[in-house]
């Protein structure tokens, strides 16, 4: 028996299809050819800020146990099925296939496909470590997904990692409305979370289990466990066929793109996490974005929370110049505007003090005093006490936020941020 990683990336468009059905037709049709599935097949997110990512921006993994006389035709099953399935036509779907046979995964792959989850990588870089690790690879025409191949296959979710329960629609039904029971949905949510979670949106009663795309998947239920991800799709009512069905072992809700950092780090194209103070108020911008800026030992930048974040600008709205917050948020850079986070969480670590300065209250009436002229002090309108201007008094003003790790609403949230369900 030999140990064979199949790893696949790029075979979608805006229009359709996706990376996770050619996964399920390729793990069906393994099982049919006699191949021994290892663990989970595995969903690997990949870095969520590059401009040349696929709709979907994943990549799928498989690993097998097969007789030698079987791989062969398996590597060749494998390459049929993503031609036929991939949406060539579209110029920027450009699959890649990747076959690795060992029982160990290299060192340098699983560094690789760290990099492919927080930076970015070329086509000659994924083809250079290939061919010293031993991989085939395969290129659909100019082949970029062979980066994400090669990812999937190295990263071994050893540490933290989720499933997903993916149900498929049947091809005469993709591109139309779905149809799902959402009384079901929310009954499901009801009974399961948090051990799934991002079912629905609290804030707008949104269901979230089903994609917005043509693509053909029907809902994905993510779930800490693939037990209770099977037991919620079993109270999940559709009103139309499901083709199949499949759990993956994913890296989603895990934080994995995010890097800590400094500010002067900071770069385009990337997650980070960086720890500094409000150094200005947040406003609110054309568009209803809320925009400020915190600042360390090097440098300062601007965070922003945009539209679709909904309620989660109110709580920006509340911090005050000095607060001290941790923020997680992805860059991407945009003509003429300086680099900024694009929140998808924040933590308040330490709340400033904010103070006014109030006028006296007079201790004869108990009534606040007013002033009696620039220098003069302060006079009460009622009995006419006069006070020094030192009678002034300096409050201290409550704070309407409190100290803790706040999110965007799932409907914002992006596929590899950690919610707070598994935070907390």
């Amino acid at each position: 028996m030999k140990r064979l990683h199949i790893g696949f990336d790029d075979t979608d468009s805006k229009d359709g299809m996706c990376t996770t059905y050619v996964g399920a037709v390729v793990i069906d049709r393994l099982i049919e050819m006699g191949a021994k599935i290892i663990d989970y097949p595995r969903l690997i997110r990949l870095n969520p800020n590059w401009i040349l990512k696929t709709r979907g921006n994943c990549a799928i993994a498989i690993e097998v146990e097969v007789e030698d006389d079987l791989i062969v035709k398996i590597k060749n099953m494998v390459l049929d099925t993503v031609e036929k399935l991939a949406e060539l036509d579209y110029e920027t779907t450009n699959p890649g296939v990747v076959f690795l046979e060992s029982k160990n995964i290299p060192e340098e792959l699983r560094a690789f496909s760290r990099k492919v989850i927080q930076d970015i990588v070329t086509i000659d870089e994924a083809e250079e470590l290939a061919k010293k690790i031993g991989a085939e690879f395969f290129k659909f025409k100019i082949g970029r997904g062979i980066i994400g191949a090669l990812a999937a296959i190295g990263e071994r979710l050893e540490e933290d990692f989720t499933y997903e329960l993916i149900a498929y629609r049947v091809p005469s039904n993709r591109g139309k409305e779905r149809r799902i029971d959402r009384e079901s949905v929310f009954k499901m949510n009801e009974l399961t979370y948090p051990i799934t979670f991002d079912n629905i949106d609290p804030y707008t009663n949104e269901i979230r289990i089903t994609p917005h795309t043509p693509c053909p998947i029907l809902y994905g239920i993510r779930a800490e466990n693939p037990f209770i991800a099977e037991k919620a799709h079993r109270m999940v009512k559709a009103f139309e066929p499901i083709e199949r069905w499949v759990i993956y072992k994913t890296n989603q809700a895990t934080d994995e793109h995010i890097k800590s950092a400094k500010i002067s780090d900071v770069q385009p194209y990337r997650s980070f996490s960086i720890k500094g103070e409000v150094c200005e108020k947040p406003r609110i911008i054309a568009g209803g974005h809320v925009i400020f800026k915190i600042k360390d030992d090097s440098g300062s930048i601007d965070c922003a929370a945009y539209e679709p974040t909904r309620k989660f600008r109110e709580i920006v709205m509340k911090l005050a110049i000095g607060d001290i917050v941790r923020v997680n948020g992805g860059v991407k850079p945009k003509p003429n505007l300086p680099l900024t986070i694009n929140l998808e969480k924040m933590e308040v670590i330490r709340l400033s003090r904010i103070l006014k300065k109030l006028n006296p209250i007079c201790p004869l009436c108990k009534k606040r005093m007013k002033s009696a002229g620039k220098e003069k002090g302060f006079v009460c309108k009622n009995c006419k006490k006069k006070l020094p201007k030192d009678a002034i008094t300096i409050e201290e003003i409550p704070r309407s936020i409190k100290l803790g790790v706040y999110e965007v609403p799932p409907r914002a949230r992006r596929h590899l941020a950690k919610p707070l369900s598994r935070i907390l």
